[in-house]
């Protein structure tokens, strides 16, 4: 099949609008963007959100923290700056033959010169010295920014960022920093927020744009073009589909080869042939579930249910546990062991001490279902 990627100019413009230091309608303390995965998250900041902003004049910064998870996220950050250093070495050159000293006040920061960038160099060094350099906004996208909870360096790597948006956007002039950290898991990326101890608390995260019917509609023209009229899929069986595969387009593109495939073809065929697709891919998240002891699950559909509140020590927690364990307050060292269980199969996630979310965002729905 040809590429999937249809591209989204309107919805890259309105993000891009967003980097403002209007009090109204910008957000200058940054943009948290959450969306499950597979659903053309990435591929929209790579491929249009980031030349987008490149057209406009401001200087992009791109890392993704799941593109080498051996690596701790505070090094993939940190070698994204380096690399940032060393893309605008140009303009940086210029600004040591203007100033032509060993140090530059870049907006009111000392940073040290000499024959190189100083490798000690701070993020909000790094980042000033950039927006100095290229008399331009500078944008640092983080995509799966939530990874950076996962180690104690990536979690002061958060903070850092925090401090860099901080000293430069309260420095008097006219080009600023702004963050625009994204994930697949909205109550992961709200562990960057929502407490009074995360990096970025008092932010908000918001709703990634989906892709919508404009998307199936080119995807339904592009299908028909390579099939038989009798095969042809209609713009609205095409995004009835998509909603039911929760909005991503690798799993549509699988449904569009095995149609490509398909020796009979009709409606009822095609919606079979989804509806197939999506079963399967609930039937191995129940499989993993129902393997859990009922102490587990029924801590895993708390999670579910409470969030960001969920509080798996507190006296309330212990008394809506009695039902699974023989009517008896369960010990905070059962709950422990559950938790430590739930955590080494993968199921749930700790961003720091006392809190905890699913792994799988995907899961919830089942969980809470049953």
């Amino acid at each position: 099949m040809a590429s999937s990627f249809i591209p989204r100019p309107e919805m890259a413009s309105k993000i891009a609008d967003m980097l403002s230091p209007d009090p109204l309608f910008g957000e200058i303390s940054g943009l948290f963007l959450a969306a499950p995965r597979r659903t053309g998250k990435s591929t929209f900041l790579r491929r249009d959100l980031k030349p987008m902003l490149e057209g406009r004049g401001q200087a992009v910064l791109y890392v993704d923290l799941w593109a080498d998870r051996s690596v701790d996220p505070a090094e993939l950050i940190r070698g994204c700056l380096a690399q940032a250093l060393a893309d605008h070495a140009k303009p940086i050159a210029r600004l040591k033959k203007k100033v032509a000293i060993d140090r530059v006040g870049a907006l009111g920061f000392n940073l040290g010169f000499k024959d190189d960038i100083d490798p000690r160099f701070t993020s909000t060094e790094a980042l000033a010295l950039l927006v100095e350099a290229t008399q331009s906004d500078v944008v640092l996208i983080v995509d799966e920014a939530q990874q950076a909870l996962e180690t104690e360096a990536g979690r002061n790597a958060m903070y850092a960022l925090k401090a860099a948006r901080d000293a430069i956007n309260q420095t008097p002039g006219d080009h600023h920093l702004y963050l625009i950290m994204t994930g697949s898991h909205r109550d992961k990326l709200a562990a960057l927020v929502y407490d009074q101890k995360a990096p970025f608390y008092g932010a908000r995260v918001r709703d990634f744009p989906k892709l919508g019917p404009d998307y199936t509609k080119i995807m339904s023209d592009m299908i028909n073009e390579k099939l038989a009229p009798k095969a042809h899929i209609t713009p609205e069986a095409m995004e009835e589909a998509f909603e039911n595969l929760g909005r991503r387009p690798e799993t549509l593109n699988e449904c569009l080869r095995d149609w490509i495939l398909q020796d009979g073809h009709s409606e009822e065929i095609w919606k079979a042939l989804v509806q197939q697709k999506s079963e399967n891919m609930d039937a191995a998240r129940r499989s993993a579930i129902e393997a859990l002891s009922d102490m587990q699950l029924a801590l895993l559909k708390m999670i579910a249910a409470d969030g960001n509140e969920f509080a798996p020590y507190a006296e309330q927690t212990r008394e809506r546990l009695k039902s699974t364990n023989k009517g008896r307050l369960p010990s905070k060292g059962t709950i422990q062991n559950a938790m430590m269980e739930l955590r080494e199969k993968q199921f749930i996630w700790r961003p720091g001490y006392g809190s905890y979310a699913l792994e799988n965002s995907e899961i919830r729905r089942l969980l809470l279902d049953e």
